[in-house]
């Protein structure tokens, strides 16, 4: 009996020391809060790293996930500004897109205050059953324009830029979302062209395996947006008339 007593205690103490060893575990946390939150110490020094491409019923698609990117774009924030910006995919605008290009596909809409209809946005789109990304966006409304607001949006893509290109440095990715909108701007597509139709944009630049190009059409946002590219869909959108430019 006592023996029984003495490997049931031994028993109860492995239990109660793997509980505390999976308590040092990073623990995720979902965010209620609109508002900006400060990242634990021991987090702000790892990178998740944005990298390759994959084919999947016939389309392209970035390997790494929706979550992946928010946080990589947390961690380059919270270097910067100490808290971070974006919140779980979750918390998220979502959607299934019953029309345009993107139909049957699901839709994500980050916005930093529901409250604030105006503020600038990032859109990804992914297959309905997982978070793999085919295209994301950052979304400009250029028709309620502050220079605040505008400027939250050069953020935006400075940020988003440094997500899928981080050996370019400040001035290289401030040069390329400043020429990209630039591009946004001289070319302005008619309402019926807009994003969801299958009009191309003028220009396409890339990098390896991504492509950034800018999209607006009359009636909507402006949008720098971001693809995944090989040699083959390159070679296909030049002989369509659109601008390839290699950077």
């Amino acid at each position: 009996m006592i023996r029984k007593i003495f490997i049931l205690c031994l028993m109860l103490c492995f239990v109660l020391l793997s509980a505390c060893g999976k308590a040092d575990k990073p623990v995720t946390v979902e965010r209620t809060s609109e508002m900006p939150v400060k990242l634990n110490e021991e987090h702000k020094d790892s990178i998740t790293r944005i990298s390759g491409v994959f084919q999947k019923d016939g389309g392209l698609y970035f390997a790494n996930s929706l979550e992946d990117f928010i946080d990589c774009y947390n961690d380059y924030y919270y270097k910067d500004k100490g808290e971070v910006y974006i919140q779980p995919y979750s918390e998220w605008y979502s959607y299934v897109q019953d029309f345009g290009r993107y139909k049957g596909d699901m839709h994500y809409e980050f916005t930093a205050d529901k409250k604030i209809w105006t503020l600038p946005t990032i859109t990804a789109y992914t297959p309905q059953d997982e978070t793999i990304i085919k295209e994301l966006t950052v979304d400009f409304d250029d028709h309620s324009y502050t220079e605040k607001m505008y400027k939250q949006y050069e953020e935006m893509c400075f940020y988003t830029l440094k997500v899928f290109f981080p050996d370019m440095d400040e001035k290289e990715l401030t040069k390329l979302y400043k020429k990209l909108n630039k591009k946004a701007y001289a070319n302005i597509f008619q309402n019926e062209q807009g994003f969801h139709s299958d009009n191309l944009p003028s220009d396409l630049y890339y990098r390896d395996e991504v492509g950034v190009y800018p999209y607006f059409a009359y009636g909507e946002s402006v949008r720098m947006c971001i693809i995944p590219v090989t040699e083959k869909a390159i070679n296909s959108y030049k002989k369509r008339g659109v601008k390839i430019h290699k950077f």
